[in-house]
């Protein structure tokens, strides 16, 4: 019995991300038509993100992670909506096991200029002791 509560416990702890999250999701699923996507004429260069960008966060990393000497990449491909918010975020290559998780959370945070939607890809790098940084 008492390792059922306890399994009770787990499942409801996990979970909980996922329900405090879900008013967030719902907002960007309203804003966010994903046919929109389907032009090509609506990709900009990574260059251009970076002008469009607004506002970003990065993670926190355990304190295992910030000792550990560790260096990698991520590409992801973002979706935006012409209310500046990150509609979808796709991995496309790097480092999946330790990044993916950590970043995808925050990239759907970041906000950008208002203006029109569009689509494109960011490349980011975590070195340790320095940090994230996009490239």
């Amino acid at each position: 019995m008492k390792y059922l509560i306890k399994l009770y416990f787990v499942i409801f702890a996990l979970m909980i991300p996922a329900m405090t999250a879900s008013g967030t999701t719902a907002e960007q699923e309203s804003v966010c038509d994903q046919s929109v996507y389907y032009d090509e004429n609506l990709y900009i260069s990574i260059a251009q993100i970076h002008e469009q960008l607004v506002s970003l966060s990065w993670p926190e990393l355990s304190p295992i992670m910030r000792q550990a000497r560790m260096e990698a990449q991520v590409v992801f491909q973002i979706k935006v909506s012409p209310s500046g918010i990150v509609c979808s975020v796709e991995f496309i290559g790097g480092n999946r096991l330790i990044l993916e998780p950590l970043l995808t959370p925050e990239i759907k945070k970041w906000k950008f200029r208002p203006d029109r939607p569009f689509w494109g890809l960011i490349a980011i790098r975590y070195v340790s002791g320095r940090g994230f940084r996009l490239l």
